[in-house]
């Protein structure tokens, strides 16, 4: 697929709709999010069949990206999206829904889902930024989705502990039986992140195989695209691997940030699960958080009803919330 040619009138766009329309707080973090996505060394314009929608009149700005992605069947996304009005953002989503339609086999349009980025999307129910990969938006930008015919689909939280030695108390009550003496833990090396990402990779995709309805599989190069902008990519005393006999079969990936833990993503393999072995992981980055005097641990972006949403955690608050939307056609 050849590179597309809106790349820079889009970010302009972007860019000139969130001047206007985000607050100080967030409105740098936007722009910075948007000039990552639209180089033109980013693979994901090699995944997607992208066209931009944009509105400029009376009733104001706006900015929208239809998306298709072969990998997500009768699926139509909807992303990086920006407006100055709730009647030109949805104005612009009915556009871009509207051709969505017209293409041959798409159903359901989801948003907004900037394309293949596993971060950085949904929307933030508060207009404001906390935490490194949570999005940023005005919340009325909701509206514009609701008046464009869309809906609420998933709903997300993150949580925060103040005590988090409670959590760890709680979680690591029940130790891995005699079977499982032999696990052991392995940091992310500092001099060779590269490898580690390798290893992360394949294992978020062996254990989120389908990591949601609007976000597929992703390929090596979209995978090292996406944290191209972390120094390092991983945290040695906050990121852990857990070993069997050598192989990776789970991970903990977190670092410190204001003075609080960011516990990013937890993940075993299936046949791992259920056998108290992921104690062993939160224990590890639990007691180095202490060890540093951190305030307080954040559980990051976690899906409302899923296994660990469902999970008791004593002494955990919701902290944030996000949702995506979705719209049938």
């Amino acid at each position: 697929m050849s590179q597309p040619t809106f790349l820079k009138s889009s970010l302009k766009h972007l860019t000139a709709i969130t001047q206007e329309s985000h607050n100080q707080q967030i409105q740098a973090e936007a722009i910075a999010i948007w000039q990552h996505y639209f180089r033109p060394d980013n693979p994901l314009w090699k995944h997607i069949v992208a066209k931009p929608f944009r509105v400029d009149g009376p009733d104001g700005s706006a900015h929208v990206m239809a998306m298709i992605d072969k990998r997500l069947p009768g699926k139509g996304l909807v992303g990086f999206f920006a407006c100055t009005t709730v009647a030109a953002g949805a104005q612009a989503l009915l556009k871009a829904t509207a051709w969505l339609k017209e293409q041959p086999g798409i159903v359901d349009v989801y948003g907004p889902i900037n394309g293949t980025i596993t971060r950085d999307y949904r929307f933030n129910v508060d207009d404001d930024f906390q935490i490194p990969g949570e999005p940023v938006n005005p919340t009325w930008y909701i509206d514009a989705f609701r008046q464009a015919g869309f809906k609420v689909f998933n709903r997300y939280v993150s949580g925060i502990a103040k005590h988090y030695q409670i959590f760890i108390k709680f979680k690591t009550m029940r130790k891995p039986s005699a079977d499982y003496a032999h696990i052991t833990l392995k940091p992310f090396g500092t001099g060779k992140q590269i490898d580690d990402l390798k290893t992360y990779h394949k294992l978020m995709n062996e254990i989120f195989p389908h990591n949601s309805i609007y976000c597929p599989v992703l390929s090596w190069e979209e995978r090292l695209y996406n944290v191209s902008n972390h120094q390092p990519l991983f945290d040695p005393q906050y990121s852990f691997f857990l070993e069997d006999n050598g192989k990776a079969i789970g991970f903990i990936v977190a670092y410190p940030y204001q003075q609080k833990l960011i516990v990013k993503t937890i993940g075993l393999l299936p046949q791992y699960r259920k056998k108290n072995l992921s104690g062993m992981l939160i224990k590890k980055v639990h007691d180095q958080a202490e060890k540093d005097g951190l305030s307080a641990a954040v559980y990051s972006t976690i899906r409302v009803g899923n296994a660990v949403y469902r999970m008791k955690r004593p002494g955990v608050k919701i902290y944030r919330r996000y949702v995506t939307l979705h719209k049938a056609l």
